[in-house]
Protein backbone atom coordinates (compact mmCIF):
# COMPACT_ATOMS: atom_id res chain seq x y z
CA UNK A 1 0.00 0.00 0.00
CA UNK A 2 1.05 3.34 -0.39
CA UNK A 3 2.30 5.28 2.18
CA UNK A 4 3.70 9.06 3.49
CA UNK A 5 5.88 9.84 6.15
CA UNK A 6 4.67 13.33 7.58
CA UNK A 7 6.51 15.45 10.44
CA UNK A 8 4.57 15.64 13.77
CA UNK A 9 2.16 17.35 14.52
CA UNK A 10 1.36 17.79 11.08
CA UNK A 11 0.49 13.98 10.67
CA UNK A 12 -1.72 14.60 14.24
CA UNK A 13 -3.74 17.18 12.92
CA UNK A 14 -4.39 15.23 9.50
CA UNK A 15 -5.91 12.49 10.89
CA UNK A 16 -7.84 15.09 13.04
CA UNK A 17 -9.44 16.41 9.91
CA UNK A 18 -8.01 19.57 10.23
CA UNK A 19 -5.20 19.99 7.82
CA UNK A 20 -7.09 18.79 4.42
CA UNK A 21 -3.87 19.94 2.53
CA UNK A 22 -0.64 18.50 2.70
CA UNK A 23 1.87 20.56 1.56
CA UNK A 24 5.01 18.81 -0.87
CA UNK A 25 7.42 20.09 -3.21
CA UNK A 26 6.42 17.35 -5.97
CA UNK A 27 3.89 15.77 -7.54
CA UNK A 28 2.06 12.61 -7.39
CA UNK A 29 -0.19 11.13 -10.30
CA UNK A 30 -1.53 8.32 -7.66
CA UNK A 31 -5.37 8.78 -6.15
CA UNK A 32 -6.55 6.85 -3.45
CA UNK A 33 -5.16 5.59 -0.37
CA UNK A 34 -2.62 5.79 1.52
CA UNK A 35 -1.00 5.26 4.91
CA UNK A 36 -0.03 8.02 7.11
CA UNK A 37 3.22 7.11 9.03
CA UNK A 38 4.14 10.06 11.62
CA UNK A 39 7.95 10.99 11.45
CA UNK A 40 10.71 11.15 13.78
CA UNK A 41 10.85 14.88 14.23
CA UNK A 42 7.94 16.86 15.80
CA UNK A 43 8.26 20.39 15.30
CA UNK A 44 7.52 22.72 18.24
CA UNK A 45 6.47 25.59 16.49
CA UNK A 46 3.43 23.63 14.76
CA UNK A 47 2.28 22.24 18.31
CA UNK A 48 2.65 25.68 19.95
CA UNK A 49 0.30 26.94 17.40
CA UNK A 50 -2.40 24.55 16.99
CA UNK A 51 -2.29 23.75 20.85
CA UNK A 52 -0.85 20.30 20.73
CA UNK A 53 1.28 18.56 23.43
CA UNK A 54 4.68 16.80 21.53
CA UNK A 55 4.35 14.31 24.70
CA UNK A 56 1.17 12.59 23.24
CA UNK A 57 2.24 12.55 19.67
CA UNK A 58 3.53 9.33 18.01
CA UNK A 59 6.71 8.88 16.67
CA UNK A 60 8.19 6.16 13.76
CA UNK A 61 4.62 4.29 13.27
CA UNK A 62 2.20 4.24 10.89
CA UNK A 63 -0.77 5.75 12.53
CA UNK A 64 -3.68 6.06 10.34
CA UNK A 65 -4.90 6.28 6.38
CA UNK A 66 -6.27 8.74 3.94
CA UNK A 67 -7.05 9.42 0.59
CA UNK A 68 -5.22 11.46 -1.84
CA UNK A 69 -8.30 12.75 -4.41
CA UNK A 70 -6.33 15.77 -6.31
CA UNK A 71 -3.44 18.10 -6.56
CA UNK A 72 -4.01 21.63 -5.71
CA UNK A 73 -1.59 24.74 -7.65
CA UNK A 74 -1.04 27.69 -5.63
CA UNK A 75 -0.52 31.25 -6.20
CA UNK A 76 0.37 33.79 -3.48
CA UNK A 77 -3.25 34.81 -2.71
CA UNK A 78 -4.19 31.01 -2.99
CA UNK A 79 -2.15 30.35 -0.75
CA UNK A 80 -3.01 32.59 2.03
CA UNK A 81 -7.00 31.67 1.27
CA UNK A 82 -6.20 28.23 2.07
CA UNK A 83 -4.25 28.18 4.99
CA UNK A 84 -6.93 27.09 7.17
CA UNK A 85 -6.71 23.53 5.00
CA UNK A 86 -2.96 23.40 4.97
CA UNK A 87 -1.87 25.06 8.20
CA UNK A 88 1.05 26.28 7.08
CA UNK A 89 2.50 28.82 9.09
CA UNK A 90 5.11 30.59 6.57
CA UNK A 91 4.21 32.45 4.18
CA UNK A 92 3.88 30.84 0.31
CA UNK A 93 6.96 29.62 -0.65
CA UNK A 94 6.72 29.84 -4.18
CA UNK A 95 7.54 26.01 -5.13
CA UNK A 96 4.73 24.12 -3.51
CA UNK A 97 1.86 21.71 -4.68
CA UNK A 98 -1.05 20.68 -2.36
CA UNK A 99 -2.21 17.28 -1.85
CA UNK A 100 -5.61 17.18 -0.88
CA UNK A 101 -6.86 14.82 2.06
CA UNK A 102 -10.28 13.44 2.80
CA UNK A 103 -11.31 10.80 4.92
CA UNK A 104 -8.90 10.44 7.50
CA UNK A 105 -9.12 7.43 9.87
CA UNK A 106 -7.07 6.47 12.73
CA UNK A 107 -5.61 3.04 13.19
CA UNK A 108 -6.34 1.57 16.67
CA UNK A 109 -2.69 0.88 17.51
CA UNK A 110 0.46 2.46 15.73
CA UNK A 111 2.83 0.16 13.71
CA UNK A 112 5.88 1.05 14.62
CA UNK A 113 8.17 1.26 11.31
CA UNK A 114 10.94 3.43 10.00
CA UNK A 115 9.68 6.01 7.38
CA UNK A 116 11.39 6.69 3.55
CA UNK A 117 11.46 9.88 1.55
CA UNK A 118 8.26 10.21 -1.44
CA UNK A 119 5.64 7.75 -1.58
CA UNK A 120 6.59 5.12 -0.78
CA UNK A 121 5.03 1.02 -0.81
CA UNK A 122 4.72 -1.32 2.34
CA UNK A 123 3.32 -4.53 2.23
CA UNK A 124 -0.95 -5.43 1.85
CA UNK A 125 -1.30 -7.13 5.00
CA UNK A 126 1.23 -4.95 7.49
CA UNK A 127 -1.91 -3.57 9.19
CA UNK A 128 -3.48 -7.03 10.14
CA UNK A 129 -0.08 -8.83 10.95
CA UNK A 130 1.21 -6.02 12.43
CA UNK A 131 4.90 -7.07 10.93
CA UNK A 132 6.96 -5.06 8.66
CA UNK A 133 9.90 -6.21 6.92
CA UNK A 134 13.38 -6.23 8.33
CA UNK A 135 14.57 -2.89 5.96
CA UNK A 136 10.99 -0.70 7.34
CA UNK A 137 11.60 -2.12 10.87
CA UNK A 138 12.45 0.43 13.38
CA UNK A 139 16.05 1.53 13.81
CA UNK A 140 17.59 -0.26 17.19
CA UNK A 141 19.65 1.98 19.09
CA UNK A 142 23.54 0.63 19.17
CA UNK A 143 24.87 -0.78 22.18
CA UNK A 144 27.73 1.17 23.57
CA UNK A 145 31.12 -0.20 22.39
CA UNK A 146 33.48 -1.77 25.07
CA UNK A 147 35.99 0.08 23.62
CA UNK A 148 34.22 3.27 23.72
CA UNK A 149 36.05 6.06 22.57
CA UNK A 150 35.01 9.98 23.56
CA UNK A 151 37.43 11.61 20.96
CA UNK A 152 35.01 9.57 18.52
CA UNK A 153 31.48 10.28 19.60
CA UNK A 154 29.47 9.91 16.29
CA UNK A 155 29.11 6.15 14.53
CA UNK A 156 27.86 5.87 11.17
CA UNK A 157 25.48 2.80 10.36
CA UNK A 158 24.55 1.05 7.18
CA UNK A 159 21.06 0.68 7.23
CA UNK A 160 19.54 -1.79 4.42
CA UNK A 161 16.55 -0.33 2.93
CA UNK A 162 15.67 -3.00 0.53
CA UNK A 163 17.36 -5.65 -1.25
CA UNK A 164 19.30 -3.27 -3.31
CA UNK A 165 19.52 0.03 -1.71
CA UNK A 166 20.50 1.39 1.79
CA UNK A 167 20.49 4.47 4.30
CA UNK A 168 23.10 6.17 6.23
CA UNK A 169 22.01 6.77 9.88
CA UNK A 170 24.12 8.60 11.93
CA UNK A 171 24.27 7.99 15.62
CA UNK A 172 25.44 10.51 18.51
CA UNK A 173 26.68 9.01 21.83
CA UNK A 174 26.64 11.09 24.89
CA UNK A 175 29.17 12.46 27.22
CA UNK A 176 29.53 9.36 30.00
CA UNK A 177 28.49 10.98 33.39
CA UNK A 178 28.55 9.32 37.14
CA UNK A 179 29.20 5.95 35.07
CA UNK A 180 25.71 5.57 34.00
CA UNK A 181 25.31 3.44 30.59
CA UNK A 182 26.11 5.04 27.14
CA UNK A 183 22.85 5.49 25.21
CA UNK A 184 23.33 6.70 21.66
CA UNK A 185 21.01 9.39 20.04
CA UNK A 186 19.88 8.71 16.79
CA UNK A 187 20.62 12.12 14.92
CA UNK A 188 19.19 11.43 11.00
CA UNK A 189 19.30 9.20 8.31
CA UNK A 190 19.12 9.90 4.64
CA UNK A 191 18.81 7.41 1.33
CA UNK A 192 18.14 7.33 -2.05
CA UNK A 193 19.42 10.13 -4.46
CA UNK A 194 19.88 12.39 -2.06
CA UNK A 195 22.59 10.11 -0.68
CA UNK A 196 24.08 9.37 -4.08
CA UNK A 197 23.93 13.53 -4.53
CA UNK A 198 26.37 13.64 -1.64
CA UNK A 199 28.32 10.55 -1.67
CA UNK A 200 31.73 12.33 -2.77
CA UNK A 201 31.39 14.26 0.56
CA UNK A 202 30.08 11.33 2.64
CA UNK A 203 33.63 9.66 1.16
CA UNK A 204 35.69 12.55 1.92
CA UNK A 205 34.50 12.69 5.29
CA UNK A 206 35.31 8.86 6.16
CA UNK A 207 39.08 9.37 4.55
CA UNK A 208 39.52 12.16 7.04
CA UNK A 209 38.98 9.62 9.86
CA UNK A 210 40.99 6.97 8.28
CA UNK A 211 38.93 4.45 6.09
CA UNK A 212 38.66 3.87 2.25
CA UNK A 213 36.38 4.14 0.03
CA UNK A 214 35.88 0.80 -0.68
CA UNK A 215 34.99 0.59 3.05
CA UNK A 216 31.43 1.49 2.59
CA UNK A 217 29.08 -1.05 0.65
CA UNK A 218 25.49 -2.35 1.52
CA UNK A 219 26.67 -5.43 2.95
CA UNK A 220 28.34 -3.30 6.21
CA UNK A 221 27.36 -3.75 9.59
CA UNK A 222 30.34 -2.19 11.48
CA UNK A 223 29.53 1.18 12.38
CA UNK A 224 32.26 3.72 11.31
CA UNK A 225 33.67 5.93 13.95
CA UNK A 226 33.62 9.28 13.67
CA UNK A 227 35.54 12.09 15.70
CA UNK A 228 33.84 15.12 16.90
CA UNK A 229 33.95 17.49 13.80
CA UNK A 230 33.62 14.81 10.82
CA UNK A 231 30.08 13.79 13.17
CA UNK A 232 28.86 16.87 13.46
CA UNK A 233 29.37 18.18 9.71
CA UNK A 234 27.84 14.99 8.23
CA UNK A 235 25.12 15.21 10.59
CA UNK A 236 24.58 18.85 9.69
CA UNK A 237 24.83 18.16 5.78
CA UNK A 238 22.01 14.94 6.48
CA UNK A 239 19.86 17.21 8.27
CA UNK A 240 19.93 20.11 6.11
CA UNK A 241 19.50 17.60 2.79
CA UNK A 242 16.94 15.12 4.11
CA UNK A 243 13.49 17.20 2.80
CA UNK A 244 15.06 18.13 0.09
CA UNK A 245 14.10 17.07 -4.26
CA UNK A 246 16.45 19.66 -6.01
CA UNK A 247 19.72 18.17 -6.36
CA UNK A 248 21.19 21.85 -7.34
CA UNK A 249 20.29 22.69 -3.68
CA UNK A 250 22.14 19.52 -2.70
CA UNK A 251 24.78 19.86 -4.23
CA UNK A 252 24.98 23.90 -2.97
CA UNK A 253 24.67 22.92 0.50
CA UNK A 254 27.32 20.13 0.41
CA UNK A 255 29.63 22.48 -0.98
CA UNK A 256 29.23 25.55 1.49
CA UNK A 257 29.06 22.87 4.07
CA UNK A 258 32.68 22.04 3.72
CA UNK A 259 33.91 25.64 3.40
CA UNK A 260 32.17 26.33 6.80
CA UNK A 261 34.61 27.06 9.53
CA UNK A 262 35.08 24.60 12.39
CA UNK A 263 33.76 27.30 15.13
CA UNK A 264 30.46 27.76 12.71
CA UNK A 265 29.79 24.60 11.90
CA UNK A 266 29.58 24.03 15.91
CA UNK A 267 27.11 26.61 16.29
CA UNK A 268 24.94 25.33 13.59
CA UNK A 269 24.86 22.29 14.93
CA UNK A 270 23.63 23.01 18.44
CA UNK A 271 20.95 24.78 17.01
CA UNK A 272 19.66 22.04 14.37
CA UNK A 273 19.72 19.69 16.80
CA UNK A 274 17.67 21.37 19.67
CA UNK A 275 14.99 19.22 20.69
CA UNK A 276 12.41 21.96 20.26
CA UNK A 277 13.62 24.20 17.51
CA UNK A 278 15.45 21.93 15.43
CA UNK A 279 13.28 22.35 12.59
CA UNK A 280 13.40 25.82 12.09
CA UNK A 281 17.18 26.22 12.27
CA UNK A 282 17.70 23.63 9.95
CA UNK A 283 15.31 25.78 7.42
CA UNK A 284 17.00 28.76 8.35
CA UNK A 285 20.40 27.06 7.14
CA UNK A 286 19.13 25.85 3.84
CA UNK A 287 18.39 29.58 3.42
CA UNK A 288 21.58 30.60 4.03
CA UNK A 289 23.60 27.85 1.98
CA UNK A 290 21.26 27.33 -0.84
CA UNK A 291 18.78 30.15 -0.88
CA UNK A 292 16.09 28.12 -0.45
Amino acid sequence: MKTLSIRQPWAELILQGRKTIELRTWQTHYRGPVLIHAGGIVEQDGCDAYGIDPADLTRGAIVGTVEIVEMVAFDHDSFAALRDEHLDLGDWPGDVLGWRLTKPQRLPEPVPMRGRLGLFDVPDDVLESGKVPDYLAPPQPPRAPDDYDPERPFELHVEPRDEHSYALALYQWPVKANGAPLQARRVVAVSGVNLQAVADHVLEALRRDGYKATDLSPRRRKPFRLDEETGLRLGLLFLTIAPLSRIDRIESISRELRAMPSEEAYYWYSKCTDPFYSSRAQQALRVLLAAE
